[in-house]
């Protein structure tokens, strides 16, 4: 009786002694390949047109295409669901269906598009940015915001390598563009798994000796009581802001993980069950910028089960803030009953007040 109760306690002994050691391995690992981005980063501009901006009207669609792997029939663990990633024929089908809706508006000026995959278990390792960017004849700018080597969660189904971010495409020739990380305040060792949020941004020389500047963002999600989402909203006013005393025109769309100023739930009357995110932007903040969204159509749904129109809960969190001195011609949300991803696309079209 003691020989086997001295074997039991040996063997537990040995695996958690085992545990404790693959463990620290990870997260030593984890540690030396972390992503250390710099604050401000220049990006690498792809492309070969030439040629300003050379119209005061243009045409923006701002879409999250959830690495293709969020399509309707999708949910996911970490929202409240049970699956990792989607079946691949469920993958090539959203990837199929997103790659058809940006050859379809390929005639539009800018494009700015979010978690979009170059190397990633969730995506089938796909080059996502290089496949859209290649339709398009655009130029192509992208923003690492995830680069972790190995994401262990859930503990039997990790998620893996995931190598992610915001790609921007642009019918004209940006004279810069760089990435601007915002001030986290993620704890260790959560940060080694942990994206590193951030916004992009593109400059276009005018004729008028101003600036276009063009920014692309994807604001924190998992974020209950809204703090990361107001220093990032309040670091992001401070750069807009700075940018428009110089006399430039801004524009910033994306996804925010928040509603937009003066968003109504009762204006969605498409028979989807409608919710608010908490708490609001206070639109005193942006005094004087414009909110500028489709109010009739969601753009974003939970992903605690698959789609279900009426069951599934929708808001509006993809939308455009642009400078006193841009002129909102139209806004449409593309809906297309989350079909390819989580979000639905957001189109707009400006006129630049020269």
């Amino acid at each position: 009786m003691k020989t086997t109760l001295r074997w039991i306690f040996r063997t537990c002994a040995v695996l958690i002694l085992l545990i404790l050691l693959l463990t620290a391995s990870l997260i030593a690992f984890l540690a030396v390949t972390e992503y250390r981005p710099q604050k401000r980063q220049p990006l690498e501009i792809s492309g070969s047109r030439t040629g300003k901006v050379p119209s005061d009207t243009l045409t923006f669609l701002t879409w999250n295409i959830g690495y293709s792997g969020l399509g309707k029939e999708m949910d996911f663990f970490y929202d409240g669901g049970t699956r990792v990633r989607p079946a691949e024929p469920d993958f090539r089908q959203s990837l199929s269906g997103i790659l058809e809706t940006v050859k379809n508006h390929d005639s539009l000026d800018f494009l700015l598009l979010q978690e979009v995959d170059l190397d990633s278990k969730r995506s089938f390792y796909e080059n996502e940015a290089g496949k859209i960017g290649s339709i398009t004849g655009h130029y192509r700018v992208f923003a690492a915001n995830y680069n972790v080597r190995f994401v262990p969660v859930p503990l039997f189904s990790p998620m893996g390598k995931v190598v992610s971010g915001l790609l921007a495409l642009s019918a004209f020739e940006p004279r810069a563009a760089v990435r601007i990380g915002f001030d986290e305040r993620v704890s260790w060792p959560k940060r080694l798994i942990f994206l590193k949020r951030c916004f992009q941004v593109l400059f276009f020389q005018l004729d008028n000796g101003k600036e276009l500047v063009v920014i692309n963002i994807h604001n924190s999600a998992y974020d209950p009581e809204g703090k990361m989402r107001r220093n990032e909203l309040a670091q992001l006013k401070e750069f807009i802001n700075s940018e428009y005393r110089k006399g430039n025109y801004v524009i910033a769309g994306g996804d925010w993980n928040d509603n937009p100023a003066g968003f109504m739930p009762g204006a969605i009357r498409t028979g989807d069950c409608v919710f608010e995110v908490k708490p609001r932007i206070d639109p005193g903040s942006f005094s004087g910028w414009i909110f500028a969204y489709d109010p009739h159509l969601p753009t974003n749904r939970n992903v605690d089960r698959p789609y279900v129109k009426g069951i599934t809960g929708t808001t509006i969190i993809d939308f455009f803030v642009v400078s006193p001195n841009v002129e909102i011609l139209s806004v449409k949300t593309l809906g297309n009953n989350f079909a390819w991803s989580d979000h639905q696309p957001v189109l707009m079209k400006v006129r630049l007040r020269l």
